[in-house]
């Protein structure tokens, strides 16, 4: 049997509810027999169940651990990288990013490095966080560098890919679409782990409002806790699941508003696909996003969304997702949730979603083509 190939994934980890860190996993898990994963972070990866199952399975995860300060940080980060790389032998590395910037400074590294084959993958086509028009201008002007750079593009949709690539890459032989997908059958709708995850969190006679993503700004998780306190009734809870930065502040908010008995936060979670299940609407009021795994998840198992009208539309696939413009008031929002309650499709959702560009099967097999085609 031949020795599997070693493939870097980069800017990627396993905190925070990271989206690209999940679709990764999704993928890996159809091509664990021909490859074999490591990661790169400029962050630091949690020794969790997930990090464990990466160890066992041959897989390495460097953190680079340069997000104290980040402005040094970045400054540091290619220099780190570099090093990495040359103490390592990767003949392909798959960088993950919404901006060029970011991109760029792994993609100069890897090229110095000598390495092979560069993959650039575009992942959103907005700006996240704090300092946006300086963000903007640097993704703008290391745009240029990234397509120069790179040797294979992805793009988790048509926005993403106009966000990241020249019309010349887009029209060359070295893009591809590559969708954002889940395996579905771990998210098939169970009556069982329905009541199961609802006794265990102690919510079984509540109306359950549930978010999965990390606790960031573009998440806007903070939304989601006015509405519920808005909506002004105790028999109304709402499930955070996943970690972030706003953490510390949404909890703070939550007891600001007096109602933090009516908001759990559940943290990064291994049994996500059990989770969804307790969940009556599943509220995504984004400022923006590509194409985010949490809905395809939530669409297989056929609970309602209420999400923002930023979200790209392309995500539906089942009829009871409903798109809110978040200039409405909570009013609206509470309007539509409302709306949205008692219309679980149970199984219908994982059939919808089997027979969709948002399986798995389908984005592993393009990924394949890319990582053997020389």
């Amino acid at each position: 049997m031949s020795e599997k190939k070693r493939i870097l994934q980069v800017n990627i980890e396993n905190s925070g509810g990271n989206g690209a860190f999940a679709l990764v996993l999704y993928l890996y898990s159809f091509l664990k027999n021909e490859f074999i994963f490591d990661y790169f972070t400029m962050g630091k990866f949690n020794e969790d169940d997930i990090y464990k199952n990466i160890i066992a399975d041959g897989g390495k995860c460097f953190s680079a651990n340069l997000r104290s300060n980040k402005l040094v940080g970045h400054i540091k980060l290619p220099f780190v990288f570099y090093r990495y790389l040359k103490n390592n032998n990767y003949d392909i590395v798959h960088i993950h990013s919404e901006v060029a910037y970011k991109q760029f400074l792994y993609a100069i590294s890897a090229k110095l490095a000598g390495v092979r084959k560069i993959i650039i993958h575009s992942h959103s086509s907005s700006i996240d966080g704090d300092n946006k028009e300086l963000k903007f201008i640097s993704h703008k002007i290391f745009r240029f560098f990234v397509n120069v750079l790179g040797d294979e593009f992805l793009a988790c949709s048509e926005a993403a890919a106009s966000w990241m690539f020249s019309k010349e890459t887009l029209n060359s032989s070295h893009f591809r679409l590559l969708h954002n997908g889940i395996a579905p059958y771990s998210y098939k709708f169970s009556e069982e782990k329905r009541k199961e995850k609802r006794i265990e969190l102690g919510i079984s006679d509540k109306v359950v409002l549930g978010h999965v993503g990390a606790l960031k700004k573009v998440k806007n998780q903070g939304r989601i806790i006015d509405i519920i306190k808005d909506i002004n009734d105790e028999r109304y809870v709402l499930l955070l699941i996943g970690d972030g930065e706003d953490k510390v502040k949404l909890a703070s908010k939550a007891r600001e508003l007096g109602i933090d008995n009516q908001v759990m936060f559940l943290g990064g979670r291994s049994d996500v696909a059990d989770l969804l299940q307790a969940i009556d609407v599943l509220v995504f009021p984004s400022l923006f996003e590509g194409i985010p795994m949490a809905l395809i998840e939530a669409q297989a198992v056929g609970i309602p969304i209420v999400a923002s009208d930023t979200i790209n539309k392309a995500i539906k696939i089942n009829e009871n997702i409903s798109f809110v413009s978040l200039d409405e008031s909570n009013c609206k929002w509470i309007d539509a949730i409302k709306g949205m309650e008692g219309k679980l499709l149970y199984n219908q959702g994982y059939i919808n979603v089997v027979s969709s560009d948002y399986n798995i099967a389908k984005s592993a097999n393009d990924l394949k083509v890319v990582y053997l085609n020389d």
